[in-house]
C-alpha cells in the first residue's frame, strides 16, 4: 500500500487514525532532518577536511530514495538510513568526479 507524505494517507491504519498522526508527522521532518545532516557533512566532512563534496549530488543522492521508500514502505527509519548513505555515496562520488560546485 502506498503511503502519501502529502495527504498522510496509508498511515492511518498503523497510527492513531487521525491526519496529522506521527509516522506521517516523521515523514514529513525526515526530509528536513536529511537535508540538514547532508549539510552539516558538507561542512565538516567536505569543506573542513579539504575533500571535495558536491551539494547538489548528495540532495539528489539522498532524498530521492528516502522520498521512493517512505513512500513504499512508510518506514521511517528504513529510509533515513538509505537516504543517507545515498546522500553521503551521491556526495562524495559527485565531488569526486564532478568537483564541489564552488568556484
Amino acid at each position: 500500500m502506498p503511503y502519501n507524505i502529502l495527504s498522510c494517507s496509508g498511515w492511518e491504519e498503523a497510527g492513531s487514525g487521525m491526519i496529522g498522526s506521527s509516522p506521517c508527522i516523521k515523514a514529513k521532518l525526515g526530509f528536513v532532518i536529511l537535508f540538514f545532516i547532508i549539510a552539516v557533512v558538507r561542512k565538516w566532512g567536505g569543506e573542513e577536511a579539504g575533500i571535495a563534496f558536491s551539494f547538489l549530488f548528495a540532495l539528489v543522492g539522498g532524498l530521492l530514495p528516502y522520498f521512493i521508500l517512505i513512500t513504499i514502505f512508510g518506514s521511517f527509519k528504513l529510509a533515513l538510513i538509505i537516504g543517507l548513505i545515498g546522500g553521503l555515496g551521491g556526495g562524495y562520488l559527485g565531488g569526486l568526479f564532478f568537483g564541489d560546485g564552488e568556484e
